[in-house]
């Protein structure tokens, strides 16, 4: 079908990404007005520049994710309302969505402003001239490019670039800004802007503008409501007043009976935008514009709609086309989600009048369900499509025994945290309000497993709980032997003690602590070697949990390949920030392994969340189920260590599996001298049979897809907080930047450690440090030798715990950091362990 089709005779499902957004554009362009041959060349247009995505079918998860829409839609329209004038069409693309790497994305969209200059013969010097700054060999950010087409008649658009000014790091945003607009010649315009928390675009008009632009977008986090007068800096500045009855009327803040004072209006939840427009290179700036998310402030789009033609009837302008609009969008109702508007804006431009603007989503992939009320962002709940990909329509399960948590006070919680000496381990739990230091052992068990646990067999020898146990393992894994063991790290112990001779190495795609001690303790050393990708905390790619192929062949075939004794394969990847491992890089690795006879070993603690994200992104196992997944990669394999405590969804247990009967018979002797019988382990007959209902239950595509849909709930919150993550999040957690957020604490006083304990006194929020507390080295005078290479901190999110509104609180209570950082103090060791000393380490604060 071609892009202009209508896709008339086929569900949504078979229809591909191009057919939905050129249809959509279609009956956009006949609502405002313009002519048939025009629409029809702009729909060639935008499924043009979106490239092979745009025949990509809509019953497969996004291409990539993107920063331009809450679904991870490369597209966004929007209608331009100006007095006596029909509403003009403009649609917001990213032609390089889909492509590998944040850079190849910036390639894709540099190469499709080139082909539209080349086609309609407008120059791109501009742009050229900032290339190098936007546009680096390694970006960051969660955008490279996106183009802005303003449709007109006679088949040529305006042309809009956006661009991240983060692409070097966010501390040097206001940096690359300034460097820009004074290569344009705007050499002091960025003095006239006005405080903001971030820039997250930086604009340029190219073709056919009578005046060409240049914008600089700012947020403006909490934005109380007064406080808006301030911030617009243009010479005939619009009334104070004018603006607040905006924010007011957008923000549902509007005077009726229960609203707050102005004085009381924040605008905390998804910040307020605004936009400073430059069009001479001497004076102020001559526009401004404000961007309110009237999707977080809304309870549906029938409220949102409701608010837009209030705006649209106070300036005069056309209030019937809007709800046409909408229609042409989407055949389904306002009251039934929010976000369809996205973002109502107001506009002031010297010599013009005001501009109102609305953002329209095409909710390709998901229409996000209503909020519970006005002015409160949705924590859950209804959704036609997940974000993950997969159709849910609420959590797949129901809460039946509850247990309160503890409410402290920060007096109590700072007393706490000097009595343990500022080591978040040896808080008592009822000293804990949210606990994501481990997702290890805490999460609930269900109905099933419960009622398995009662029928527990306790014989000390050949239970029955062992032979269910034993049943459920080797269909999964397909292992020969299978050894019960009580958790994760006495399987390692018994393993590596029977496999690994003093002076060997263990290479692995990351060792994580207790993994690396027990190689360490066999008197080997752990050597971990990631793949490239994942240096790089914002890259977008899918498996930065992989191997680097090139590093293990090298390493094999090179002068100590002869010590390699084991190769550990973890999936998901935890100490390399819960980033799943491809099963192309699993069959390379098993390759490599057998071809120079060394084992490879797979530490399975998360393999149905690693199998869950290999249907999501590797195009060869999307119609597969995670059960098929895991088999095959389990299969794949010479044996495996298991915490059972992590997709066993159980409190205690693990097990080795093994294919070699030598070293399982090893294994077996040195479990029953240390753990208990073989068909024990030292684990109770209720506890194997627990942990075999729990690892048929941990597969169910409901479970995970919920699972993930927690996980991109969380990132959303804290992303909207101001606080970076390690990109993309996994499963089972999520890696907050410490390094990025507390540049001014030295890596010898952890950043990781310092916010860790401001979350616990702030919130009272228990997590982990995976930064140099953890990693780092210091000599015997204290004095940094080692440091890690990243200064992260780890929410780990428990299985079936914590609701939605929970992990708001998360939100709420980063967001008050990340406005204070500068506030946050580092810590010095004055006692601690030789090895894991982040268990026991005692600290104290650095306050000068």
């Amino acid at each position: 079908m071609s892009a202009t089709g209508s896709g008339t005779g086929r569900t949504r499902e078979d229809r591909t990404l191009g057919e939905l957004v050129a249809g959509q554009l279609l009956r956009l362009c006949r609502e405002s007005g313009l002519a048939r041959t025009d629409a029809e060349t702009y729909a060639r247009l935008l499924t043009d520049s979106l490239g092979a995505v745009a025949e990509r079918p809509l019953r497969l998860p996004p291409p990539s994710r993107t920063f331009l829409s809450d679904d991870s839609t490369p597209v966004e329209f929007s209608l331009s309302f100006t007095p006596d004038a029909p509403a003009s069409v403009r649609v917001l693309l990213e032609p390089g969505c889909g492509t590998g790497s944040l850079r190849e994305n910036g390639r894709a969209g540099l190469d499709a402003v080139r082909s539209m200059a080349r086609r309609w013969g407008f120059a791109t010097d501009r742009l050229d001239a900032l290339e190098d700054l936007f546009l680096p060999p390694d970006p960051q950010g969660p955008l490279a490019l996106w183009i802005a087409l303003e449709l007109r008649p006679g088949g040529v658009p305006k042309v809009k670039v956006y661009l991240n000014p983060a692409a070097a790091g966010p501390s040097r945003a206001a940096g690359t800004i300034r460097e820009a607009l004074d290569r344009l010649g705007h050499r002091r315009a960025f003095d006239a802007l006005p405080p903001a928390d971030a820039y997250p675009f930086f604009a340029l008009d190219l073709g056919d503008w009578a005046t060409p632009r240049v914008k600089i977008y700012a947020t403006h986090r909490g934005l109380p409501l007064t406080a808006v007068g301030h911030l617009c800096r243009t010479e005939n500045r619009p009334d104070s007043a004018l603006l607040e009855e905006f924010l007011r009327t957008v923000g549902g803040f509007d005077g009726t009976t229960g609203s707050p004072s102005a004085a009381a209006v924040r605008f905390d939840r998804r910040p307020v935008l605004t936009c400073h427009s430059f069009t001479r290179t001497t004076g102020g700036p001559t526009g401004f514009t404000l961007h309110v998310p009237v999707r977080d402030y809304a309870r549906d789009d029938e409220e949102a709609l409701r608010r837009a033609l209030t705006v649209l009837g106070r300036h005069g302008l056309d209030t019937g086309s809007l709800a046409r609009s909408l229609t042409a969008v989407t055949p389904r109702s306002p009251r039934d989600g929010v976000g369809l508007i996205a973002y109502v804006a107001l506009a002031h431009e010297r010599g013009r009048p005001p501009r109102v603007t609305t953002y329209l989503s095409s909710e390709a992939y998901e229409v996000r369900s209503p909020n519970t009320s006005s002015n409160i962002p949705p924590t859950g709940g209804e959704a036609t499509r997940s974000t993950s990909g997969a159709r849910i329509c609420m959590e797949p399960y129901r809460i039946k025994v509850v247990e309160p948590i503890a409410l402290t006070t920060r007096e109590q919680r700072e007393a706490a945290l000097e009595r343990v000496h500022y080591n978040l381990f040896d808080l008592r739990a009822e000293e804990v309000t949210i606990d994501l230091l481990s997702d290890s052992g805490t999460g609930a068990i269900s109905a099933a497993q419960l009622a398995a646990g009662m029928e527990g067999d306790e014989s000390y020898a050949g239970s029955r709980s062992f032979y269910r146990f034993h049943e459920t393992v080797t269909e999964l894994t397909g292992y020969r032997h299978i050894l019960p063991a009580h958790q994760g790290r006495a399987a390692e112990r018994i393993l590596f003690n029977t496999l690994l001779e003093p002076g060997g190495i263990v290479l692995a795609n990351t060792h994580f602590d207790t993994t690396r001690a027990n190689v360490e303790l066999s008197g080997c050393q752990a050597h971990d070697i990631p793949c490239v990708e994942a240096r790089d905390l914002d890259s977008e790619r899918p498996f930065k949990g992989n191997i680097d192929l090139d590093r293990l062949r090298s390493t094999l075939e090179g002068p100590d390949g002869s010590r390699v004794r084991v190769v550990i394969m973890t999936i998901t990847n935890n100490g390399g920030g819960g980033q799943p491992v491809s099963m192309e890089n699993l069959k390379q690795t098993a390759e490599i392994c057998r071809r120079h006879g060394v084992p490879m070993i797979l530490d399975a603690a998360r393999f149905a969340e690693n199998a869950w994200l290999v249907t999501r992104h590797e195009e060869a196992y999307r119609g597969l189920t995670p059960r098929q997944v895991a088999e095959e990669a389990f299969r794949l394999a010479d044996g495996c260590v298991m915490s059972a405590k992590k997709d066993g969804i159980v409190h205690i247990g693990g097990f080795i599996g093994l294919n070699d009967p030598e070293l399982a018979e090893k294994c077996e002797r040195l479990l029953i001298a240390t753990e208990g019988f073989a068909t024990y382990g030292g684990l109770a007959g209720r506890d194997l049979d627990m942990m075999a209902t729990g690892l048929l239950e941990v597969t169910e595509p409901a479970y995970l897809a919920e699972r993930a849909d927690v996980a991109s709930h969380l990132a959303d919150r804290v992303r909207a907080a101001g606080v970076d993550i390690l990109e993309p999040p996994g499963l089972h957690a999520l890696y907050l930047n410490a390094g990025r957020l507390l540049p001014h604490i030295p890596p010898h006083h952890y950043p990781g450690h310092a916010l860790a304990c401001r979350l616990y006194l702030e919130g009272g929020i228990r997590s982990a440090e995976l930064g140099s507390l953890y990693l780092g080295e210091e000599d015997e005078d204290g004095n940094p030798t080692k440091s890690a290479p990243y200064e992260l901190v780890r929410l780990a999110l428990p299985r079936r715990v914590y609701t939605r509104s929970h992990y708001d609180h998360v939100g709420r209570t980063l967001e008050r950091i990340a406005k204070n950082a500068a506030s946050v103090h580092g810590y010095r060791i004055f006692e601690q362990s030789p090895i894991l000393r982040h268990f026991r380490a005692k600290l104290q604060p650095v306050t000068n």
